[in-house]
């Protein structure tokens, strides 16, 4: 019997035989000559492995044709699973003037926007004129204090309000001696003072129906704050309707609260709420004054960025007055934003051409719009719809007008009788 025997303190093998019954050198006697020298052989190369520090495995031998191999099964090692890319979704951009996108970032707070007072005018308050001219220092400037600064102007006396209408005393007079506010009291509704002088309607460069860009003189008007809100054209058309008269139709957002605009209104429902309540539709000169000021600026608040205190986008309607950067220089607001609104003029893409044709020393004079309909059936429309550039203008259908039209009214001071005629014309309304 062979056996094989390793010693924990030293790698050498010992080989031993062990025969019952018999002894070694019977053994060997036994053995034959071939089988010795293959013992010797294999005790020979046994002993060499004994400098190793551990036992040396056989080579691999070739599996011979028609023997059987067992083979080991290769260590499998565990799979090592990557985590799957998630690709992250790139924000999607609103649609709008690609100027009015600005990164906002939360710790840097360089601004502020405060609502403004009842009476946002005030001593801590001034102008900034900056000079102009050829070599002039453009870092100097002159202050000019607001009108209403120290005593306020007195009234004028020759000057009348029509009946239901009513002066706001705190809000003062203009230097002409016209109270700055009054208020509608049919409509409850507030409204400002636009003075008389030139402004600038129209722009060099950009939409093609709002050029040229022309001088136009207006004489004074006021204009509501807001627009119409859905309290007061439900209220007006229950009126309408316990009086038995023609009722207007309901607005098509007529579901959403009080203070919203009234929106889908009709050319001639708009129309016929502003005579019930003393007032007219605005001429688009008489709006876009109303919204640019005299200087003809891009936006209500100047040619720079708008700052919304919270999240705005171009057509996105919410009720009236809620966002304070939106205000004019005449202090009317959502005239970028919220709803379109309908004005009193015939829709031609090519007015402002024809307005050049009568004007005088480069000033057009109370420009009423095109006398008949040049694209049948549509009435001026302005407001933002998929920006807040003021000067955009629209043509909409009088009679079935979209989801996001509403109104405002104004209150001419002085109204010839042809205007006036021309105003009460059935074909002018409906």
């Amino acid at each position: 019997m062979l056996g094989l025997i390793k010693s924990d303190e030293s790698p050498i093998l010992f080989y031993f035989f062990s025969c019952a019954g018999s002894t070694m050198s019977s053994l060997l006697k036994n053995m034959d000559a071939g089988c010795l020298l293959l013992l010797s052989a294999v005790m020979l190369t046994l002993a060499g492995c004994g400098s190793s520090d551990r036992i040396a495995e056989p080579e691999p031998t070739r599996q011979r044709q028609g023997e059987s191999t067992t083979m080991r099964a290769p260590e499998l090692k565990p799979a090592t699973v990557q985590p799957k890319k998630v690709k992250k979704k790139q924000p999607v951009a609103p649609v709008g003037d690609p100027e009015d996108l600005f990164e906002v970032v939360d710790y840097v707070h360089n601004y502020q926007i405060r609502k403004p007072d009842a009476n946002p005018v005030s001593d801590d308050e001034f102008v900034m004129l900056s000079p102009a001219g050829p070599g002039v220092n453009s870092s100097t400037f002159s202050v000019t204090q607001p009108e209403t600064s120290g005593e306020p102007e007195k009234s004028n006396v020759s000057f009348k309000l029509p009946e239901g209408f009513s002066v706001i005393e705190e809000a003062g007079y203009s230097a002409e001696g016209l109270p700055r506010r009054i208020r509608c009291e049919r409509d409850y509704s507030e409204m400002v003072l636009v003075p008389a002088g030139v402004s600038l309607q129209g722009v060099t460069e950009g939409n093609k129906n709002a050029q040229p860009r022309f001088s136009v003189f207006q004489k004074a008007f006021y204009i509501d704050v807001n627009e119409v809100t859905l309290e007061q054209y439900r209220r007006w058309r229950s009126e309408m309707i316990a009086k038995k008269g023609r009722v207007p139709e309901p607005a098509g957002n007529d579901a959403q609260a009080a203070n919203f605009p009234a929106m889908g209104i009709a050319y001639s429902d708009a129309i016929h709420y502003a005579r019930s309540m003393g007032k007219q539709l605005p001429l688009e000169t008489q709006w876009e004054k109303a919204a640019r000021g005299e200087r003809g600026s891009h936006y209500p608040w100047g040619n720079g960025r708008a700052l919304w205190h919270q999240n705005r986008y171009p057509g996105q309607i919410d009720p009236v007055k809620s966002y304070p950067g939106d205000l004019s220089p005449y202090c009317v607001y959502d005239l970028a934003g919220n709803a379109r609104e309908w004005c009193d003029d015939w829709y031609s893409p090519n007015a402002y051409q024809a307005a050049l044709t009568v004007a005088n020393d480069g000033v057009v004079r109370d420009w009423q719009g095109p006398k008949r309909p040049v694209v049948p059936g549509q009435r001026v429309v302005r407001g933002g719809k998929d920006s807040w550039k003021v000067w955009k203008r629209a043509g909409e259908n009088m009679r079935t007008p979209p989801a996001d039209v509403g109104f405002r009214c104004v209150l001419n001071l002085s109204v010839s009788p042809e205007e006036r005629q021309q105003n009460s014309r059935p074909g002018n309304a409906f």
